[in-house]
């Protein structure tokens, strides 16, 4: 039998019938109709009855095809059943829809934060109008500002913030001796300077670079001081055991002492008590009263143990009377007074203003961990941060 060639791949096939009208590739599998007149010799004739019969449709043709169709149909119908009933979907009723084009909501354009200060000026350095870690400050009657650091100096402003002069105050005297810092500065009404270091009080002349006047109580150390309008001025000393406020006129005397005036009041059982003692500060107002408060924000790390009934705000009258207790502080730097008897107690980042009966009648915001602060004639608030001075507005 003569092999045919398959038509998908080529390849010889041998093994077939030639009355079954199909032949299937062995190597492809692929399987193709026989067209065996194609496969006879040229030269080989047939009856003609022959070619008819053989042109006719082979019957196993259509048995195969019947039975692929049956197939096809029978494995799809098998697929049916198997496969899970979906339970119909339900019919939702329908709406007619209506669109609008949203309305766009208007957005506020950012504000910028507002400058608070009227005045700001410094820096950290040695040079003039640089200060290293500045530790006091106050302004005289004219508006000038003078600000203290740790390298012993006083440095004087004009009322914009530029430089006008120095002091340098020197690290020890005959009445003191290895001096770090400037504990506190004032000027009183005759632009005299009073500068507190080393326990003792310096009093320059405005155009004076050596102090002409020197106030000291040893053995007692001299920790604050406040001037009075009358010319007189008040001093808290300590020794270590007991606070004592002492009462100083213009020349210099002496004229009364008050041992225990703030730690009695207070009942005070303030453990360690030299760190108490340390702490406290004084202010007056126009018409002489006293105030007093424990300062605890102006001495940096500490330990204590205390009564927080201890750590209120004092008064007194000019003589040194005790008239009442509000306010309840422990993170002040210093205290201070305006001309209508408002107090200024500085707390954290705020400095609060309360009445003389303890109401808070205003607050300062945002003035940061300040070292120290001062008031000018027209109530404006000066106050010393990150070695810089700034100036706000006076509360109102």
């Amino acid at each position: 039998m003569k092999p045919l060639i398959c038509p998908q791949c080529g390849g010889k096939i041998t093994d077939y019938s030639q009355w079954d009208g199909f032949a299937t590739c062995g190597y492809c599998a692929t399987r193709f109709f026989i067209e065996l007149e194609k496969q006879k010799s040229p030269t080989q004739t047939e009856p003609v009855y022959k070619r008819l019969q053989k042109s006719r449709p082979n019957p196993n043709v259509f048995i195969v095809a019947i039975g692929v169709a049956l197939a096809i149909v029978g494995g799809i119908f098998f697929l049916a059943l198997l496969s899970p009933k979906s339970k119909p979907e339900p019919t939702l009723p329908s709406f007619a829809q209506t669109y609008s084009t949203p309305t766009p909501t208007p957005t506020a354009s950012p504000t910028a934060t507002p400058n608070l200060n009227l005045l700001q000026f410094g820096g950290k350095g040695t040079s003039s109008g640089l200060f290293q870690d500045a530790a006091d400050i106050t302004v005289d009657k004219q508006g000038r500002i003078y600000v203290a650091d740790e390298s012993l100096r006083v440095q004087q402003f004009d009322e914009k913030g530029e430089f006008l002069k120095v002091w340098q105050i020197p690290s020890q005297t005959n009445r003191y001796r290895r001096a770090r810092t400037i504990q506190k500065i004032a000027v009183d009404d005759k632009d005299r300077l009073y500068v507190l270091v080393g326990g003792t009080i310096l009093v320059y002349e405005n155009d004076a670079s050596e102090p002409f006047k020197t106030f000291h109580v040893a053995p007692d150390f001299m920790q604050d001081f406040a001037l009075r309008s009358d010319g007189n001025f008040l001093i808290v000393s300590n020794n270590g055991e007991i606070e004592t406020l002492l009462f100083v006129n213009q020349t210099g005397k002496i004229t009364r002492r008050l041992n225990g005036f703030h730690t009695e009041t207070a009942d005070a059982a303030l453990s360690p008590l030299e760190t108490g003692l340390a702490a406290i500060r004084l202010a007056v107002d126009g018409a002489g009263n006293i105030f007093s408060v424990y300062a605890f924000g102006d001495l940096g790390s500490y330990q204590l143990n205390y009564n927080p009934e201890e750590l209120m705000i004092f008064r007194f009258t000019p003589e040194g009377k005790y008239v009442n207790k509000f306010v309840q502080s422990m993170n002040s730097c210093s205290i201070a007074v305006d001309n209508q008897s408002r107090i200024y107690l500085s707390d954290n980042s705020s400095i609060n203003v309360y009445s003389n009966t303890g109401e808070q009648v205003s607050s300062i915001p945002d003035v940061g961990r300040i070292n120290s602060f001062a008031l000018d004639k027209q109530n404006n608030v000066y106050f010393i941060s990150d070695q810089y001075v700034y100036k706000r507005p006076a509360v109102q």
